[in-house]
């Protein structure tokens, strides 16, 4: 798993997080535990690829280049990209994001889809940024145009007194992307066809609205 607010969080006493509690959750409907490594979204993929002793690796998407079986989707990410209300930026089709300065997170150009890598592909003012609290900070302190990232984290890290920010500021949100629908990709296709049954019983019991209303 890679760490980033609200999803995978390290605390005191191990981890916690939205996607981090339904994989558990769902694991335990079949007697499975869950002992997570943290790993950089970018190299996530192919840390589980390269390691046999890696049983499972989230969150993955079909376009990602990996071997294994795919789960069913277990959460969905809404990805946006974000202004300041102040600058007025006019921002209505994925295309239009070629005319701007941008921070986006890691792999958002296979995450994204053959849309936006064609808009960025030529912007040498494009850059993806691991932390996306960083992004946020970096927006807020008028440095670049737009950040692009999953609007749950983008929301964290807005309301987060850490990142230091001054939220009198307005943000205004640009909903141009499709929903993502991430799996867990597994290495023995009998854990995913358990986690797939875990996740259907998670879901029907209500534990997993539970999990998601905490975040």
């Amino acid at each position: 798993m890679r760490e980033v607010a609200p999803y995978v969080m390290k605390t005191e006493t191990g981890v916690s997080g939205l996607d981090y509690e339904i994989i558990a959750a769902a694991l335990a409907q079949k007697g499975h535990s869950l002992s997570v490594k943290l790993y950089p979204f970018a190299r996530l993929v192919a840390t589980f690829d390269a390691n046999p002793a890696i049983e499972a690796a989230a969150p993955v998407i079909s376009s990602f280049p990996v071997t294994g079986w795919l789960s069913e989707p277990f959460i969905t990410y809404r990805n946006i990209a974000l202004s300041l209300a102040p600058a007025n930026l006019s921002v209505n089709t994925i295309a239009d994001l070629a005319r701007f300065q941008i921070i986006a997170f890691q792999n958002a150009r296979n995450a994204l889809g053959a849309e936006f890598a064609a808009a960025v592909a030529h912007n040498s003012r494009y850059r993806e940024e691991s932390s996306q609290q960083l992004a946020v900070r970096i927006l807020f302190n008028g440095r670049t145009d737009l950040v692009i990232g999953e609007r749950r984290i983008l929301n964290y890290f807005i309301q987060d007194p850490t990142t230091g920010i001054d939220r009198s500021i307005a943000p205004r949100e640009h909903p141009l992307f499709a929903p993502i629908h991430y799996s867990v990709v597994f290495r023995n296709p009998a854990l995913a066809e358990d986690f797939n049954a875990g996740l259907a019983a998670i879901k029907a019991s209500g534990l997993y609205d539970a999990i998601m209303q905490k975040y």
